[in-house]
């Protein structure tokens, strides 16, 4: 079975309908190409992804239970709004899985991933400079998931994925998140070299400025943005 959707074709079988159509309902809402406050259909949905309302219906559910949509009293999903408690209990989660996953992938690290994840630091820093969003996001992505794979901890990993994404999905459409894409490229190199060298204190210290630096940028931008959300 093939959908496409913008010119792009997708093969499809039973068992991944449910997965493409997450993989596409995330993309749209953090791409906010599905604003904040957006009501979801599932007939609308799957019209689009031309396949049927049941695997739209279990991205939906799947993707309730990781805080990006919402179900109201109606029974309709919306794409849920970020508070600032939200922030906060995320960062906390955040530092505590950083850290760890950053400490395991010190132990485990080899040579063909300790110069990926250089690399990709280098790529944000150039990114950053040109105040390139998507080339940013790009390598940051490169960088987490390289970690992570060091650290072979696929639920913590998980985990931290999740949440990362959660609380971030206000950030591409932000415009202060281009003043501080530089500054955070450089957060990302002292934590690519604490790996590498396995210093742990560095790794410790670089995880909890990069998450404070985190929860500022977060809560400035949801704070600029309560007024206006759901007004599209």
């Amino acid at each position: 079975m093939v959908a496409s959707q913008k010119g792009l074709a997708f093969e499809r079988t039973s068992d991944s309908l449910s997965d493409d159509a997450y993989e596409w309902i995330v993309k749209a809402i953090t791409s906010f190409a599905i604003p904040t406050n957006s009501q979801l259909s599932e007939n609308k949905l799957a019209a689009q992804l031309g396949i049927s309302r049941t695997p739209v219906r279990e991205a939906l559910r799947r993707l309730e239970t990781e805080g990006l949509v919402q179900k109201g009293e109606a029974g309709r999903f919306t794409v849920a709004m970020l508070t600032e408690k939200e922030v906060h209990d995320a960062c906390d989660f955040l530092i505590i899985c950083d850290t760890y996953i950053f400490t395991k992938a010190s132990e485990r690290i080899d040579k063909a991933q300790a110069d990926l994840i250089k690399k990709s630091t280098k790529e944000m820093i150039q990114a950053g400079k040109a105040g390139d969003k998507n080339a940013w996001s790009k390598a940051d992505s490169i960088f987490h998931e390289t970690v992570m794979a060091a650290a072979d901890n696929p639920i913590i990993s998980e985990s931290a994925r999740m949440t990362r994404r959660r609380i971030q999905r206000f950030w591409a459409r932000s415009p202060q998140s281009t003043d501080n894409l530089f500054s955070c490229s450089q957060e990302h190199v002292d934590l690519a070299n604490a790996i590498v060298e396995k210093d742990l204190k560095a790794i410790s210290k670089g995880v909890d400025e990069h998450i404070t630096h985190l929860r500022s940028n977060m809560l400035e931008i949801v704070r600029a943005a309560a007024p206006f959300l759901g007004q599209f």
